[in-house]
Order: C-alpha cells, then structure tokens, then sequence
C-alpha cells in the first residue's frame, strides 16, 4: 500500500478500522520510540496495544537496531507488562549477524567491534571472536604499530555500536579488510541515535569511514540493509510482503526501509520523526507512511 497522504488511525471509521486490520497478518514493530522510550519505560498504551494484536491473531515480531541491551533485558521488559514474548520474536543486529554467518557455514575468526552484549550472543552462538584489546593510549609510532598490527589474520570484520570505539580500531580493522576474503558485516547503521535529551552519533558515520577507506561496502544486517529485509522474508517466506505490517518511528531507518520491502507501514509519533517532519515530505515520497498514529496505543478501541 502506498498512499499519497496518510491516514491517522485514530480518525478511521470503525469499518475503515476493521479493514485495516484485516489487511494484515504480521507485525514487525520496532522496540524503542515505539514500544518503550529509548532505554527506559514503556510508552502509556503501548503493551495494551500489543495485546490487541495478540488478541487479533497477529503474529509479532520485534525488528530493533538496539543490541546495547541483552536479549533477556529485552524479554524481561515485556514480562514486567505481563505480555508473553519468547526469545524468537526478536530481531536485533546481533542476531541477524549470527544468521547470517551461520547461513554461510561461517568457522573463521571474527574482529567485531559492538557492544558486550552484542559480542556476548555471538560467542554464545559458537563464533570465535578475536578477544577486547586492553586499554591503552598511543603515544608513539610503536604503540599504533603494536595496536593495529600484532594481531592474526580475521576472517570477519563486524561493527555496530562500540562505545569504546577508537582511531586504531578503525585502523585495525581496515588493514584486515584489504584482504578481499574478509567479510564485512555492519549491524545497526543509524547515522545518529538517540541520548536522553539529545542524538548523539551512531555506528553509521564509523562504517561510512571503513567504507570509504577500503573502497568496500558492508552487508548491512540491521536496518535499513538489504540483508536484513533477506532474513525476514526467508523466515516467513509463507507471508506476502503485503501481508505484513511495520510499525517504527523513524521515517529512514523505519518507515524507508518497509516501504523498500513491500509491507505497509505505520509510523507512530512518541520518537524519532513527527507530524512536521511527514508534512514536509512530497506526496509518493519513499518515507511516506501509510498510516500515522500518535502513539502504538492508537490501535487499540477507544
């Protein structure tokens, strides 16, 4: 569905609303500005939306960028609502990647700069992770030399959020990536990501350096790659795309990325875009929503 302007769920009749949700069969919601706020509570109508979809028959499964969290965190979110949410209903870069390279048979070693978390699923899952370099300030040619070159060959280069992210890290893993049989793999690639009252910088400027100093471009597996839409309509290959609606908050990394793949879309406001920002998109934009809702509680009956 692609509309030149979009509905406000709110305003629907309630013929227009059964026949919303009778055109779809699976959810793909995104966790934060949409289910909860970022790293925090949930949103007010959030879990009793979610509930009406169980209620409804929706299959629901969560498609987040956030790997910072673990996934028991994440379960444990959705217990404290009393909503029952099992393990495979969530897709975040760190599974994505693990599908990914497990699909490929993947053996070798891995240089993977993420999150502890992030790290942790894919050791978990088997891989061999290169181990966290000690802390150290360079302070000499010696120092950069010792960093970014005492180290065996990888097989895959993977990055997405680091907080300890550095200069010899990049460098690091941009000598590993002049060898053509190094994969490089890049979970979320969000340009900023949001920081209490403010963004702050995302994965996605730190790959765009990688990218540009090797000549080489990622498989992304968060969104908005293209490997990423792959993995999800390979596990529900028995779905038509456009039998499947996405709920997210972002209009690029949300709402592009499902128009892109075929679904419907629903973009709700208690995030990263807002009313202003859809009214300043020309009418067929790839952004464009289908629908818009002040928030995930919309959908339930008022």
């Amino acid at each position: 569905m692609s509309t030149a302007t979009p509905k406000w769920i709110k305003q629907l009749t309630s013929a227009e609303r059964q026949q919303f949700f009778d055109s779809f069969d699976v959810v793909f919601c995104d966790c934060d500005g949409v289910v909860w706020f970022t790293l925090r509570d949930f949103i007010p109508g959030a879990a009793q939306a979610l509930r009406e979809l169980q209620q409804r028959g929706k299959q629901l499964t969560f498609v987040t960028n956030n790997s910072i969290c673990t996934v028991e965190q994440l379960l444990q979110k959705f217990h404290n609502q009393q909503l029952q949410i099992e393990r495979e209903q969530l897709l975040h870069p760190a599974q994505s990647v693990c599908d990914h390279l497990k699909s490929l048979s993947f053996e070798g070693l891995i240089y993977c700069l993420a999150t502890p978390p992030f790290r942790q699923l894919l050791s978990s899952a088997g891989f061999k992770l290169c181990p966290e370099p000690e802390s150290l300030s360079i302070c000499s040619l010696a120092d950069l030399r010792a960093a970014i070159y005492d180290a065996e060959p990888v097989q895959a280069v993977v990055i997405d959020v680091d907080f300890n992210l550095s200069a010899s890290k990049l460098m690091r893993a941009q000598l590993q990536l002049q060898n053509p049989n190094c994969l490089f793999l890049a979970g979320a690639a969000d340009v900023k990501i949001p920081f209490g009252k403010a963004d702050i910088i995302g994965p996605g400027p730190f790959i765009d350096i990688l990218a540009h100093s090797t000549a080489r471009q990622p498989t992304v597996l968060g969104k908005p790659g293209a490997a990423l839409r792959q993995l999800l309509r390979q596990r529900f290959a028995h779905i038509p795309d456009h039998r499947v609606l996405f709920v997210g908050d972002s209009l690029d990394s949300d709402i592009g990325f499902a128009r892109a793949s075929g679904y419907q879309t629903l973009l709700v406001l208690t995030g990263g875009s807002s009313a202003q920002d859809v009214a300043s998109l020309a009418p067929g934009h790839a952004h464009l929503p289908d629908y818009i809702g002040d928030s995930l509680a919309d959908l339930c009956e008022h």
